[in-house]
């Protein structure tokens, strides 16, 4: 029985990384494509849908890396099968996870710079004169 849920708990890993990266890359290609159009002709309410699906991926990464270090841990205990699943759920899932991050700091920097440039804009004339 513990063989068996090995096997569950490294497949699960596994596939909620790959789900994940399907979600993510998909919701990219939406985004830049009918999800620009849809956005221009609802006004911007479509992005409630967006942000779900943004997040979606996210989650499921961290679930895949708790259930790939539950099975790991349980294959070193009782030497299951599926070692090989469990470390690609987790490669998956921690370099989803490490994308995200990535990605989210570099949006918060561009959004920075822009607000820094905005208020040296509106600061700089005051000082000229």
């Amino acid at each position: 029985m513990a063989l068996h849920s090995n096997n569950r708990l490294a497949t699960t890993s596994l596939i909620l990384g790959l789900v994940g990266w399907a979600i993510y890359v998909l919701q990219w290609c939406f985004d830049l494509t009918f999800g620009l159009l849809l956005a221009g002709v609802t006004a911007g309410a479509s992005a409630v849908c967006t942000t779900v699906f943004d997040i979606l991926p996210f989650m499921l990464w961290l679930v895949g890396i708790v259930t790939g270090h539950i099975a790991l841990g349980q294959i070193k205990h009782n030497i299951g099968i599926g070692r090989n699943r469990v470390v690609w759920g987790l490669l998956l899932n921690y370099f989803g996870l490490f994308f995200v991050i990535i990605v989210t700091i570099g949006i918060l920097l561009l959004i920075g710079a822009g607000i820094g440039v905005g208020v040296l804009n509106k600061i700089l004339p005051i000082l000229h004169k």
